[in-house]
């Protein structure tokens, strides 16, 4: 039986080594990138580095990284202000969100406890499900694992720590990118320059 590979050969629309050959480069780590196209597409002679994404990136860390540089004590002030507000906003709404479910958890248990007449075990395995799930959902601190309001300093620090890792981690990732492309692109070169006057 003929592979997707293969089918053109036995069909008779693939005979010569050029196409077979092209068709099944598709299935090598250099043309990955096409496996979603079809089998009519054609196969590039190169490629050209996709860094749209870390290119944006890149700007978007290296401006949040001037503006904490010119940030003024005030304004590092109200920053770190605004972050605990929204820090103190999240815990808050963890906590209501938690209770609630415990409460409605509870209500359900209670309901079931009272039930007279369930078949035999149903009852049982209904509460077993209920205080289990009440458990594991509900059964902790919720913002245990939350950050917490910090000090200007420590907020500031970890600002700044954050946007020189953005540029680095975009930094490395766009040059990978780049060195990636340029493997690819030394394949194809090989493939084609080995395809030269063949039938």
């Amino acid at each position: 039986m003929p592979t997707g590979y293969t089918a053109g050969v036995v069909d008779g629309t693939v005979t010569d080594l050029k196409t077979f050959a092209l068709t099944c480069a598709r299935g090598m780590g250099a043309l990955i990138m096409m496996r979603d196209e079809p089998g009519s597409a054609e196969v590039p002679r190169r490629f050209e580095p996709q860094t749209t994404y870390h290119d944006e990136r890149l700007v978007s860390a290296r401006a949040r990284l001037a503006e904490l540089e010119a940030m003024s004590e005030a304004d590092r002030e109200a920053a770190c202000g605004n972050h605990n507000a929204q820090v103190k906003a999240d815990r808050t709404r963890a906590t209501e969100e938690n209770t609630e479910k415990r409460n409605r958890y509870d209500s359900m248990i209670a309901k079931v406890v009272q039930w007279e007449g369930a078949p035999e075990g149903l009852k049982e395995f209904m509460l077993e499900q209920l205080r289990s799930s009440r458990e594991f959902d509900c059964g902790g601190d919720p913002t245990e694992y939350m950050p917490a309001p910090v000090e200007v300093t420590e907020w500031y620090r970890e600002e700044l720590r954050k946007a020189a890792r953005d540029i680095e981690y975009h930094e490395g990732e766009r040059a990978k990118e780049i060195g990636r492309t340029a493997e690819r692109n030394a394949w194809l070169s090989r493939l084609f320059a080995s395809l030269e006057g063949t039938s």
